[in-house]
């Protein structure tokens, strides 16, 4: 074995070879939730914040304008299925765009690698699904990714609170920014409330499919 293949370990010295069947061999990583842990970089959320910043590029010049591009994308009562998901790529300016893109790396950092790739992108898109709903359903409009970022900052609580870790700061944050959208005009407190109840509710459902599959594993353990 060559220097540049030697890797330490526990037991000594191993080749880069022995080091990755060990990996193989050992599995995913399951943490306090109950979720495997994502490994490596918070790919999904690197994917959402390029898709987003793609979309505020692109979006203007397919369709003429920016102007036009929010007015196709906008999610209102008796808009298509397709906007319910377009809407939340859809942002009206700079600060609109760096403000949400700058909490969904904040937030999907910590919560990717703890719930999983395929949770998180789940629990992004029925917030996102939440958001769009409450705002067809209040008779108003909106764009953005808030609605969906909301439901990260719920779902985040929502896993500090069955950590019994503190969550007072947060929830006090998040609503503070909530009832910021009561009085600053042109910000969508209906795609707020509806994002950050659909992601706590997603969450809950999460956390409560651990606890079944964890009650079906031990009762299936039989005493000697």
């Amino acid at each position: 074995m060559c220097p540049e293949c030697q890797r330490p370990a526990a037991v000594g010295i191993q080749c880069v070879d022995c080091v990755r069947e060990a990996a193989e061999q050992r599995g995913p990583i399951v943490n306090r939730l109950g979720f495997a842990t994502a490994g490596g970089q918070p790919v999904v959320t690197y994917a959402l914040i390029i898709a987003n910043v793609v979309a505020y590029f692109v979006g203007p010049l397919l369709l003429g304008s920016r102007g036009k591009w929010i007015t196709a994308w906008a999610i209102h009562p008796g808009s298509e299925w397709s906007d319910w998901i377009l809407s939340g790529f859809a942002h009206g300016g700079y600060l609109h765009i760096g403000m949400n893109m700058f909490v969904l790396w904040q937030f999907g950092a910590q919560l990717e690698p703890a719930i999983g790739r395929l949770r998180f992108g789940i629990l992004y898109f029925v917030s996102l699904l939440g958001g769009s709903l409450a705002v067809v359903l209040s008779q108003s409009a909106a764009i953005g990714a808030s609605g969906a970022i909301f439901g990260l900052i719920a779902g985040y609580a929502v896993v500090l609170l069955k950590l019994k870790l503190p969550a007072q700061s947060l929830i006090a944050s998040a609503g503070i920014w909530l009832v910021l959208g009561f009085v600053i005009p042109n910000i969508s407190w209906q795609g707020h409330l509806g994002g950050a109840i659909a992601g706590a509710l997603t969450m809950l459902v999460m956390l409560r499919g651990v606890e079944k599959r964890q009650a079906r594993k031990n009762a299936r353990i039989t005493p000697l």
